[in-house]
């Protein structure tokens, strides 16, 4: 794919020999200009927001909450090759368009199920804006952008809906790619942060309520029932402990900052394909997922203590090995 011929949301402007590179702040490993991609040339010869007394960089996404924190690794790689933090732009309410019979909770007023409402769009806004590549993180409403990640949905074919979601953004833009065995969110130290008794010693379960397989059996964790707490809506976690025949407490936090310190102290977490996992592999925690054989979107074994599985044999051991040396 030429990068040439990938359009933006603005009109590209042609990137001329005169772009100085004062136009970007003094960044110790920011790249020169002229060893820049073409494309992210072009985008910093158009950019307005170069001008500002703080410039950044403006991308936009229709994004779901996991395809948020999929999103952000290209997003660091933008930020560290042009020196910029990047300003993040989320549109509500898009409809949320998944395989069918697909159950989600994120709705809208209507009860039509979107990628994103207001609600969450509150909640992961303090995690997003706790990264130091980031400017900010607001509501998408018709501004000027200078990258719109929505191509991966629209005119560039990124293997959706297989393959890694972490990846279709720099399928898209091959000049964003980076290593996704290394972190890509990380968290502030904090002393005697509250969620830390909650998990401290425990396994968090997140099971939601799309990428199910039938042939898998979970009632082993009966024998670490004083071991798990779990992690997800209310109907999620009544269903998950009424099939299972198990009991264990829902984990309450306040907005996914908080969600993600309580992947920090946990041992680990066993899910399926969900935002959790992304949040988890995002911060290089321990964990264990459950792989969808229909629209497998995610892949473990990439980094330390990243495990998956299709069958039983691999359920059973990856949650034991994860339990023994964790």
């Amino acid at each position: 794919m030429q990068l040439a011929l990938i359009k933006h949301h603005r009109k590209e402007k042609k990137y001329t020999e005169g772009l100085k590179t004062s136009i970007m702040p003094p960044k110790k490993n920011a790249v020169k200009v002229n060893d820049l991609s073409p494309r992210i040339q072009s985008e910093l010869a158009a950019s307005p927001f170069l001008k500002k007394i703080e410039p950044f960089l403006v991308v936009k996404h229709c994004a779901n909450l996991g395809d948020v924190i999929a999103a952000l690794p290209a997003i660091k790689k933008y930020s560290e090759i042009t020196g910029l933090k990047i300003k993040f732009l989320q549109v509500l309410n898009f409809p949320g368009e998944y395989f069918k019979g697909a159950a989600h909770p994120t709705k809208n007023e209507d009860g039509i199920q979107v990628c994103m409402n207001e609600k969450m769009f509150k909640m992961i806004k303090p995690l997003v804006e706790s990264q130091s590549y980031i400017h900010s993180f607001d509501v998408y409403d018709g501004q000027l952008i200078d990258l719109d990640l929505d191509v991966i949905r629209t005119k560039v074919y990124v293997g959706m809906p297989n393959l890694m979601i972490q990846s279709w953004v720099m399928f898209a833009y091959p000049d964003l790619g980076t290593d996704l065995s290394k972190a890509w969110i990380k968290l502030k130290p904090v002393k005697n942060h509250p969620v830390k008794k909650l998990v401290e010693g425990k396994v968090i379960l997140n099971f939601t309520e799309r990428y199910h397989s039938e042939n898998l059996d979970y009632l082993f964790l009966r024998e670490y029932v004083n071991d798990l707490v779990f992690a997800g809506t209310r109907s999620e976690h009544d269903y998950f402990c009424k099939r299972w025949q198990i009991n264990v407490p829902i984990l309450e936090v306040k907005d996914f900052l908080e969600y993600a310190y309580a992947l920090k102290y946990a041992k680990f977490i066993f899910c399926n394909q969900s935002f959790g996992w992304n949040l988890a592999q995002a911060m290089g925690t321990p964990r264990l997922v459950e792989l969808c054989r229909f629209a497998l979107n995610v892949q473990p074994y990439i980094g330390e203590k990243s495990l998956g599985f299709f069958n039983q044999t691999g359920a059973t051991y990856g949650f034991r090995e994860l339990f023994k040396n964790t």
